[in-house]
């Protein structure tokens, strides 16, 4: 076999590891817990409460519900929709009407 053959066979095993064991329950239930805190904290509400995360192709949906913390706003209720970027990390907010 030659040496290009062997590395690609090599990193084709590697990747079918790395898939595994992200799929593990642990492992979705960290992603789930990540993209759960990181939309509490994109929402910027107090006394905030995330629904069930929902998995897609590359984002994880996390509903956020919580309380508006500017002192104008009364403490009215508020929720988001929240978009988790699984490669990047990152969470994006949108309120969502009542």
């Amino acid at each position: 076999m030659k040496p290009v053959a062997i590395i690609l066979a090599l990193g084709l095993i590697a990747a079918g590891a790395e898939s595994a064991r992200a799929s593990s329950p642990d492992a979705w239930a960290e992603l789930f817990k990540r993209a759960s805190a990181a939309c509490a904290k994109a929402s910027e509400l107090k006394k905030v409460r995330t629904g069930k995360p929902v998995d897609f192709s590359d984002k994880v949906l996390v509903i956020v519900d919580g309380i508006w913390p500017q002192p104008h706003m009364k403490n009215a209720p508020a929720r988001f929709a929240c978009l988790y970027d699984k490669r990047t990390r990152t969470a994006e907010t949108a309120e969502l009407p009542h």
